[in-house]
């Protein structure tokens, strides 16, 4: 489509979400960002995806803070079609990932409903500031994926507000869950930490959020899940969360204020399961966060967080 007819649908789009209110919600001691696609980290297809919109419904009703779409054709096999179909399944904010080098996609983006764009600290300087700064002019949150300390620091002067630090070294693959907590250190307390990659549990989401994660990015090991809404329902929840069943209320249902308003959205219960006397790490780790009081319970090999 031409730029100009992608501005004019810009222009007559629903205003975007509060990313940044969500993502800072005081009642939760790590906010989660549940992420669709249908290639995993290393280019390997996942197969029975199915339907995203179901998915991201059920994302949501497990009290997901985002819904991430990747949407990259070529090695993701990800498509716009899929941000359409999840954008009109939930209420909460979206995330589109893509490999964004061009002020083109950035109106793309929003024009097809997304509420935050995730972009590269690897691309140039001066491209970057351009994007963060349309993006941000769209209404969107810009969210900058680093690796480093240094792509860090690039990014907050280039205006980012909110970072993902990605787990996964871009050259190797290989993981390290370290790389969050020596990013984290350099970053001015304004920023949204986001951390990304790495997680297959409970244990993991608990570890960034000890390291000072606001927020966690999960994907594969969600689609990989037997029950996507409980796996997402297992991190750490708002208090008092109330039930939700995924019903596909869609777009401007009573779930999350439009942009410049207080976030208003229903969270589901989280199931509570016989608790285990094991982990005193996790226990103190828990009874400070936030100076809310919070359960401890176990589920197989995944632990519950429930605020009481």
């Amino acid at each position: 489509l031409p730029l100009e007819y992608l501005r004019e649908l810009v222009r007559i789009a629903p205003p975007t979400l509060n990313a940044t209110a969500v993502l800072r919600s005081r009642g939760r001691a790590v906010s989660v960002i549940a992420e669709v696609k249908r290639a995993t980290a290393d280019f390997a297809d996942l197969t029975g995806v199915g339907d995203v919109a179901v998915l991201a419904r059920f994302y949501e009703a497990g009290g997901a803070a985002c819904v991430s779409v990747v949407t990259e054709p070529l090695r993701s096999h990800g498509a716009l079609e899929d941000l359409d179909a999840v954008r009109g399944a939930v209420d909460v904010p979206v995330l589109v990932n893509d490999l964004v080098v061009t002020p083109y996609q950035v109106h793309e983006a929003r024009a097809h409903g997304a509420d935050l764009l995730m972009l590269d600290a690897r691309t140039a300087t001066l491209v970057l500031e351009s994007l963060i700064d349309r993006t941000h002019s769209l209404g969107m949150l810009a969210v900058v994926k680093v690796h480093s300390r240094r792509e860090a620091l690039t990014a907050v002067h280039a205006g980012a507000r909110a970072l993902a630090v990605d787990a996964r070294d871009p050259d190797t693959r290989a993981v390290d869950r370290s790389r969050f907590e020596q990013v984290a250190e350099v970053l001015p307390g304004s920023t949204i930490r986001i951390a990304a990659g790495g997680v297959s549990g409970a244990h993991d989401v608990m570890n960034y959020a000890r390291a000072g994660a606001d927020v966690v990015l999960v994907g594969e090991a969600i689609i990989r899940s037997a029950d996507p809404q409980q796996f997402v329902a297992r991190r750490p929840a708002r208090r008092g969360a109330a039930a939700q069943s995924p019903t596909g209320r869609g777009r401007r249902g009573p779930g999350v204020a439009a942009s410049g308003s207080s976030p208003r959205r229903s969270t589901p219960d989280v199931p509570r399961v016989p608790c285990a006397p094991s982990e005193p790490e996790l226990g103190a780790l828990v009874q400070s966060t936030g100076g809310s009081v919070v359960q401890i319970c176990c589920k197989g090999p995944d632990l519950s967080l429930i605020h009481i």
